[in-house]
């Protein structure tokens, strides 16, 4: 149980480091909405990871059908959404930069920590790259002998949540860092080059997923 969980570990730390998207989303919905957006959208990636890792683990083969036969679909449907999101944050931002310092300081979004988490929870769904590490990382876990297979899962689960949610709060806590020192105006540049930046890899993952 315990090398499950390491190996679940390591797989959660190696999933969430490499930077993409929904990491920049991340550190930008902090900066522009504090703490407490940060930590729901961290949890929320780190949640859909476990979810993932569990269900990979439990139904492999079915899995491995159900993205083979609409993965690519779905890879759109999640670079569309990140498209919209990235050119949702570019506007506002910009809308903002023309305001005046006092309208950007009072600015609010009418957003709640309960819905950054389903946004970034149904972000993180529509993302199959995911759901295909997690049957890749399948072959080697399989080698285990369990005594309890859904026992072992949960515990190969537990241990990607764990490994997942302490990279995504330690950007949540990048973004904090950021918002406590920049100026108003500063965050609204952050704002207009995490908005571009979700554009662009939403568009390079669109061609991915039609090349």
């Amino acid at each position: 149980m315990n090398e499950l969980f390491s190996i679940g570990f390591f797989a959660g730390l190696a999933l969430a480091i490499p930077v993409g998207p929904m990491a920049i989303m991340l550190i930008n919905t902090t900066l522009e909405k504090g703490w407490r957006h940060g930590v729901a959208g961290a949890s929320a990636m780190a949640s859909i990871d476990f979810s993932y890792a569990l269900v990979v683990f439990l139904l492999g083969h079915a899995v491995s059908s159900f993205f083979s036969t609409w993965g690519q679909a779905l890879s759109l449907l999640g670079a569309f959404i990140l498209l919209a999101l990235g050119l949702n944050t570019l506007i506002r931002n910009y809308k903002l930069l023309r305001s005046s310092a006092a309208e950007v300081s009072t600015a609010k979004s009418g957003s709640t920590p309960a819905k950054t988490y389903l946004l970034f929870a149904g972000a993180t769904i529509l993302n199959p790259p995911t759901a295909l590490y997690f049957l890749g990382i399948a072959p080697s876990v399989a080698q285990f002998e369990y005594q309890n297979f859904f026992v072992s899962a949960l515990f190969f689960a537990l241990g990607v949540f764990v490994g997942s949610v302490i990279w995504q709060q330690a950007l949540a806590l990048t973004g904090t860092t950021l918002r406590r020192f920049a100026q108003n105006k500063i965050r609204v540049f952050f704002g207009l080059i995490g908005g571009a930046l979700i554009i662009a890899l939403a568009i390079s993952l669109a061609i991915k997923a039609i090349s």
